[in-house]
């Protein structure tokens, strides 16, 4: 998919490079990145996402977003990966994601069942009741969704 039709929808980016090239699929993990991949820095409790891009660029990523205040010194010089600087790569992430597989949760109804007794139940009473009208259900511990 196109870097900008994905980047739709997030305000203040900063981008350094080609905003026109094709994405093949994103992570935030560096571990999975690829030719072509986009990859997300994201601050975690126990590691920092910024701390692996000398890794992320050995393996050619097409894009890397990373978080204003980052220390940049590791992809100043690239010519061949779109850079992005955001305020906030974590909000970024889930904006980016529901651009690039289409936005699937516009597709989904989601039921939340709360409480503290009589959820479970509820959830089933509230499946069988979905399934006999014809709706395909999906039960996940506390919500069901329908397809």
């Amino acid at each position: 998919m196109e870097l900008k039709k994905i980047l739709q929808g997030i305000d203040g980016i900063k981008a350094k490079g080609d905003l026109s090239l094709d994405v093949k699929d994103i992570t935030n993990d560096s571990r999975k990145v690829n030719i072509g991949s986009m990859f997300v820095a994201i601050k975690g409790f126990d590691a920092d996402g910024h701390s692996f891009l000398k890794d992320v660029i050995a393996k050619k990523p097409s894009a890397i977003l990373v978080e204003e205040g980052a220390d940049l010194k590791e992809i100043t010089k690239l010519e061949d990966i779109t850079v992005l600087v955001v305020k906030d790569t974590r909000k970024a992430l889930s904006i980016i994601s529901s651009n690039f597989y289409d936005n699937p949760a516009k597709k989904l109804k989601i039921i939340g069942v709360t409480g503290t007794k009589g959820k479970t139940t509820t959830t089933y009473m509230i499946k069988e009741m979905l399934e006999k009208q014809g709706k395909k259900v999906r039960i996940n511990w506390n919500y069901c969704c329908l397809y």
